[in-house]
Parts: C-alpha cells; sequence; structure tokens
C-alpha cells in the first residue's frame, strides 16, 4: 500500500496537468495554478513533499509544464523562475514550504 500513494498522487498531477486549460487558469484565481519544468531542482525539493501531504483532497488544480507554455502565457502569469504557486491572481516564485502550505490552503 505505501507504493501505491505516491503513485496515485503523480497520476493525479499528471491528469490536472493534461486536463488543465491556459484560459481555464487565468480565468479561476481561485484554484491553485502550479507552473515547474521537468529537470527543476527546485522543483523537485518542494513540489514531491506537497503533493504527497495533499494527494487525497478534492481541491481542483490547474499543472502546467513551462516547456509547454509560450512567452506571452508565461508572462501573463508571471513566471521568472519554477515552480511557481499562483493564487488569487498573484504568482508565488518560492520553495518555501511553510509559505506555500499557506497558499495552498487558502486555494478552493
Amino acid at each position: 500500500m505505501a507504493i501505491a500513494y505516491p503513485a496515485f498522487v503523480f497520476g493525479k498531477f499528471k491528469y490536472a496537468e493534461t486536463t488543465s486549460s491556459y484560459q481555464q487558469a487565468l480565468n479561476d484565481p481561485y484554484h491553485l495554478t502550479i507552473i515547474y519544468r521537468q529537470g527543476c531542482s527546485r522543483c523537485k525539493s518542494v513540489l514531491p513533499k506537497l503533493l504527497l501531504e495533499h494527494g487525497l483532497e478534492s481541491k481542483k488544480l490547474y499543472v502546467f509544464n513551462a516547456a509547454n507554455l509560450n512567452a506571452n502565457q508565461l508572462d501573463k502569469l508571471d513566471v521568472h523562475v519554477t515552480p511557481v504557486f499562483r493564487l488569487d491572481k498573484h504568482s508565488y516564485n518560492t520553495v518555501n514550504e511553510k509559505y506555500m502550505q499557506e497558499v495552498w490552503i487558502k486555494s478552493h
């Protein structure tokens, strides 16, 4: 069972990525948007723990790989460095776990 939970959480994250719409994320500021880059050491330092802690929650997430967004889209989401956590039209470029926990809790 211990191996099944991380696989479930990763599957849920990838499902959110494949079903996320850029336009919906812009128009829905109260749901958390996560922008990451594959291979990003900052992303790897914070995302797994955050996702494992909240994997069973039913909150709506928008997830994007920054490599799949164009420069204009990245600019509108205020992406300067990944990971980016966006909520209520504010982008947080941080790996501070305590701060990200607070942002996650505020999301719907």
